[in-house]
């Protein structure tokens, strides 16, 4: 799920020499404009630069939680055209503090999220090149969900928004906006109030604040205290609010709402919303219908995981659905991956069965490891079992060890069972090295062993020393 740009609304239109001038002392916001369109047109360094420039020189910022994510994201794409492999290591690593410190500084930000899926791709990258360190964002992402994920719903705060609701007292608010006044607050409170004793008083009200209100922040809260309604009025408003305000986090939190209802008007609000939606607005709209618990929302995020020509939103919906514990969704994705012809939506699926801790997933992915035709999906498979903590998949990847011929693949077992970590790893190591033939994966699994810190690893390692 590698973040790939297909809109990029520019808020000015920029020459290009707009990022020479913008460098020169320009403002933060012709700096992220340059950078967006590098990004546009992949010019990975210049985004960087300008990136970079927002981080070192404008600290307060309100572009700088939005500038950290995509400096994050231009670093991988940046690493990923370099030719020498050490330089490529380093952009990744510096790829991951950037999006650490989004997610330190800035945890509320719309691109937190995104920034953990990403983390989590790089971190994949680095530790199969042997950086056994960030093995910690993949194990605490498995054992959680994406950070401690999708299943809190509202109690998480997943969609950053005012989830925690005016009553409960301090909101998460997008780090460039300012928190509501003292008397705004009240107003909301005993907007919230008067809902529940008399709801046709309070609607007129509500509704012009979202329809009217200059503040943004005024509205989302507002958005709060309407949802709360069961009036037949909201979704109506919801929906043109979804589709008509002029902020983006408005608009987002309105999606947001429409998908916590879950009855047959908001999910038919949704579907429509999503064929005019930008793509941000349909990633929203992809996670709105995750939560509803509506049979149409599973069965229109399966049709977008299908046939959605965008692949990265494909791969959202993939996601989605594979956190969405259901039996029917999960035997649906494993029908997708059969008849998949592209990469990067098989390379979603895997990443998706690893995380979903489905058993029958688990079982899917050790069936692609064994039996895929294809050598890059059964590596990625290989990896992503290596990196449970369960002793029960030892004997399989062994077994596909001795039975393929492929040393690369090989090497990818190795690596897998050295990651797992456990006693009877180790021990298969050990096994496999002893009737190893192959100096070269010899070699690979002396060393390997030699990282795990096991008593019974260093005993043979002696044993090879003393001969």
């Amino acid at each position: 799920m590698r973040k790939i740009v297909a809109t990029l609304t520019l808020a000015l239109s920029l020459t290009p020499s707009c990022l020479a001038a913008a460098q020169g002392g320009a403002s933060d916001k012709a700096l992220y404009d340059a950078a967006k369109k590098a990004i546009y047109q992949k010019d990975w360094n210049k985004a960087v630069e300008a990136l970079g420039s927002i981080e070192r020189n404008y600290s307060k910022s309100r572009y700088l939680g939005e500038s950290l994510y995509w400096l994050g994201y231009s670093l991988d794409k940046l690493a990923a055209s370099l030719d020498e492999p050490q330089r490529r290591l380093e952009k990744e690593q510096e790829a991951i503090e950037k999006l650490n410190r989004l997610l330190k500084d800035f945890a509320s930000n719309n691109w937190a999220n995104d920034a953990r899926i990403l983390r989590i791709e790089i971190a994949e990258t680095l530790v199969k090149n042997g950086l056994g360190q960030y093995r910690k964002y993949i194990n605490g992402s498995i054992s959680g969900g994406v950070e401690g994920g999708i299943e809190g719903g509202i109690r998480g705060g997943i969609e950053g928004g005012i989830q925690g609701g005016v009553v409960g007292g301090v909101e998460q608010v997008e780090p460039d906006e300012k928190k509501l006044d003292p008397e705004s607050e009240l107003k909301l409170v005993a907007l919230n109030a008067l809902l529940g004793m008399d709801k046709e008083k309070a609607f007129p009200i509500l509704e012009k604040m979202i329809r009217e209100d200059k503040s943004p922040e005024l509205r989302k809260q507002a958005l709060f205290v309407l949802s709360q309604s069961d009036d037949p009025r909201v979704v109506p408003l919801l929906t043109e609010t979804a589709a008509k305000d002029t902020s983006p986090q408005v608009r987002e939190q309105a999606i947001f709402w429409l998908g916590q209802r879950s009855d047959d008007s908001s999910f038919e609000a949704l579907e429509k919303l999503y064929g005019s939606a930008d793509e941000r607005g349909k990633e929203k709209i992809l996670f709105s219908f995750s939560q509803m618990n509506h049979a149409g929302a599973s069965a229109r995020l399966l049709e977008i995981a299908r046939t959605e020509a965008d692949v990265r939103l494909r791969g959202k919906a993939i996601f989605w659905l594979s956190q969405m514990h259901d039996e029917a969704a999960q035997a649906a994705l494993f029908d997708i991956y059969d008849s998949a012809q592209d990469s990067k939506i098989k390379e979603n699926l895997i990443m998706g069965f690893a995380q979903s801790g489905n058993p029958k997933a688990k079982a899917k992915l050790l069936e692609i490891a064994r039996s895929d035709k294809d050598p890059k999906a059964r590596e990625r498979a290989i990896f992503w079992i290596g990196q449970s903590d369960g002793d029960d998949v030892v004997p399989t990847l062994v077994d596909i060890y001795r039975k393929t011929d492929e040393t690369h693949l090989k090497k990818q077992i190795v690596f897998s069972l050295s990651q797992s970590g456990g006693d009877t790893a180790v021990s298969a190591l050990i096994e496999l090295a002893r009737s190893e033939k192959d100096p070269d994966l010899k070699k690979s699994i002396v060393f390997w062993l030699g990282q795990s810190q096991s008593d019974e690893a260093l005993k043979y390692i002696r044993e090879i020393l003393e001969k």
